[in-house]
């Protein structure tokens, strides 16, 4: 291949995409995992069985469910594969808004591949490595763009028999998801756009002829949707309507107010969004130094693609398309946003997790608005072309922060499972997990469910369940009738049923750098370092619940983390301890002490004093207790003096005075 074959073949727009895919989305693809709803399909899917998976959709989008169906067994529990397979998926979602809008502006190539790049790093969608989730969304959208840009090339070629396939994959869109479900209509917008200038009400007449049998298509799906399909507003009421018929004015205020704050996230600070200072103390100074060498990688690339595919078109026509590619854009955004106009504020798109997901459907009209108004710098070419590259390469830069996110999401969980593991190795059915706010941004207490299920449950069943004690004992919530035990409690999960009891609850504390702990009722109720709604759920423990002589059975997509550190030590101490087995817990405190690791919180000496106090070795249980005592004398005297306390009272003759006079204990 000669060398201007190979530039051409480079800078040709889908092979431009697809390498500008590879640098926004590839990077430590191996890093990340599963997340949010990806964790307990998975779970339902390989343990419950394809039937509760069915019975889990069933109840928003059934279609939808039926693709899992078909992918799950296929591609299996295994987060590397969905990670690779979601970036062709994304990338060809911008393939194929290139590949539309060139036939829209066929002359002119600059609007369909600057429209194409800014859409795929399109930066405030940040869940595009949610990866499981986001295959399945986008092999819908890709059916979709298929499908507008088969009807488009139907009219163009004049070749009536391509409807039939954009037909089907328009029915696919609109039976499986309401995310595109309005934008439909723009098709018959683009009808419009491409049709040959004449009078404008035979123009409207043309696009009728065109359009009716997707109209008829849409009418259809609507009608078994509204009066066929019995969980319609399962999610979701239509809170817009509910005001207009309370009050049409305010009603009709409260809409355009609604559209405006969208408006203003979706374009304007979508856009700015990757101009904001990166964050090193929450990112880390290498993921700053990444972010920042890959967002001008990608500007540079970005550029000299964008100035080797050019246009030379003569001065006068420089401005030809701006204006109908910014109406085109107005209208595939207010299009786009038809369901969430529906719903009213509750899915109002926001920049953060979890609400960045209803930024998807805006996608395609703020990118086409955005490369006209760029357009609209006139015959400033270079100008544009720098602006271009550099908002796709710091959009590429913001990406990367994301995925540092979702990385470190991943081994955050996978750290969690693997101590509770350690300490956990069964549970008694019907436990209940009390936690507070895990140290995770894209999974939710009731995701996290689905490997803990996993872990502890025999397939096909149900035997635990984790709550954020901060949201779970919330008035309305699961427990927020009240923390007196034996209070009976359910949990519909939709594939199934848990079934709880305020009797079997476990209460558990991870903060890392800091160790995995169930914590101890007696001691840590008065322990300030652990928050205070984790302090009031303690009424609830009951460590019974844990069963020793078995080992949890980790999920296949959570690497096993090599025994033998501080906290594996640490936890087999606790659990140890649990079981009376003092001489086990001496014999784990000294390999404990002699590792090149120390105890990140100075509770986490608690399990070892309390050992060394049992095997009468009174030196070493005051030599922790003073390490312990010189963190934080305030804070870790009550702690300490309840500890001593229960020495004390289980060890007859204990030297305890002498330790309680040196920490302050009164009594």
């Amino acid at each position: 291949m000669s060398y201007k074959r190979f530039i051409s073949f480079f800078v040709h727009p889908p092979v431009f995409l697809f390498f500008l895919a590879l640098l926004a989305y590839a990077p430590f693809f191996w890093e990340r995992g599963f997340y949010w709803d990806e964790l307990p399909w998975t779970w339902v899917y390989f343990q419950l069985g394809p039937e509760a998976l069915t019975k889990l959709f069933s109840t928003s989008r059934p279609f939808w469910g039926m693709l899992y169906q078909v992918l799950l067994p296929l591609v299996g529990p295994n987060p590397l594969v969905w990670q690779v397979l979601v970036i062709p998926l994304r990338w060809g979602t911008a393939a194929l808004v290139w590949l539309l809008l060139r036939q829209v502006w066929q002359r002119d190539e600059r609007p369909a591949l600057w429209t194409a790049a800014l859409f795929l790093v399109y930066p405030g969608l940040g869940q595009n490595y949610i990866s499981l989730m986001y295959t399945h969304f986008y092999i819908i959208f890709c059916a979709f763009l298929a499908s507008l840009w088969l009807s488009l090339l139907a009219v163009r070629r004049e070749q009536a028999w391509l409807h039939l396939p954009a037909l089907l994959l328009g029915f696919v869109n609109l039976l499986t998801m309401e995310y595109f479900y309005f934008l439909e209509f723009f098709r018959a917008v683009l009808f419009f756009t491409i049709l040959p200038a004449g009078p404008f009400w035979q123009k409207v007449r043309r696009v009728a002829a065109l359009y009716w049998p997707y109209f008829l298509l849409i009418v259809g799906i609507s009608v078994w949707r509204a009066f066929f399909f019995e969980n319609q507003n399962a999610s979701y009421g239509y809170q817009t309507l509910e005001d207009l018929r309370a009050n049409f004015i305010l009603g009709i205020g409260k809409l355009l107010l609604n559209m405006l704050i969208a408006f203003w996230v979706t374009v304007p600070a979508n856009w700015l969004y990757p101009f904001q200072g990166m964050d090193q103390a929450s990112l880390g100074r290498l993921t700053v130094i990444a972010a920042s060498a890959l967002a001008l990688a990608g500007t540079l690339f970005a550029g000299l693609v964008l100035f080797i595919h050019r246009n030379r078109l003569p001065e006068s026509e420089y401005q030809s398309w701006t204006k109908s590619a910014f109406w085109l854009g107005l209208a595939a955004w207010v299009l786009g946003g038809g369901a969430f106009w529906l719903v009213g504020e509750r899915t109002l798109p926001q920049l953060t997790f979890s609400a960045d997901r209803f930024l998807l459907s805006f996608m395609l009209g703020s990118s086409l608005m955005l490369a006209a108004l760029i357009g609209w710098l006139g015959n400033k070419l270079r100008l544009q072309l720098v602006f271009l590259a550099v908002l796709v390469g710091f959009s590429v830069g913001e990406q990367f922060q994301t995925n540092a996110t979702y990385r470190r999401d991943w081994d955050a969980q996978q750290a969690f499972f693997n101590q509770l593991a350690w300490r956990v190795p069964a549970l008694q059915p019907g436990t209940t997990l009390l936690t507070n706010d895990l140290p995770v941004s894209v999974s939710s207490d009731n995701s996290l469910s689905g490997p803990l299920n996993w872990m502890y449950s025999p397939p096909g069943g149900m035997d635990a369940i984790l709550y954020f004690a901060s949201i779970r004992t919330q008035e309305g919530r699961a427990l927020g009738a009240g923390l007196e035990p034996g209070r009976s409690f359910e949990q519909n999960y939709l594939a199934t049923t848990f079934s709880g009891n305020t009797s079997r609850v476990l209460v558990i504390h991870y903060s890392p750098p800091g160790c995995l702990r169930v914590l101890d009722a007696e001691v840590d109720g008065v322990n300030r370092l652990i928050p205070a709604h984790m302090r009031d759920v303690l009424v609830l423990q009951n460590t019974s619940v844990v069963l020793p002589g078995l080992q949890a059975n980790l999920p296949p997509y959570y690497a096993l983390s090599a025994p033998g550190n501080w906290c594996w030590h640490f936890s087999r101490a606790e659990l140890a301890r649990q079981q009376g087995d003092w001489s086990q817990v001496v014999d784990l405190a000294e390999k404990a002490y002699a590792l090149d690791d120390h105890p990140n919180d100075p509770a986490e000496h608690f399990v070892f004093i309390e050992g060394y106090a049992h095997a009468g070795n009174w030196e070493l249980a005051f030599k922790k207790t003073r390490e312990s005592y010189r963190v934080s004398r305030e804070y870790l005297r009550p702690p300490l003096c309840a500890l001593w306390n229960r020495i004390e009272q289980e060890i007859p003759g204990a030297p305890a005075y002498e330790i309680r006079a040196e920490l302050g204990c009164g009594g």
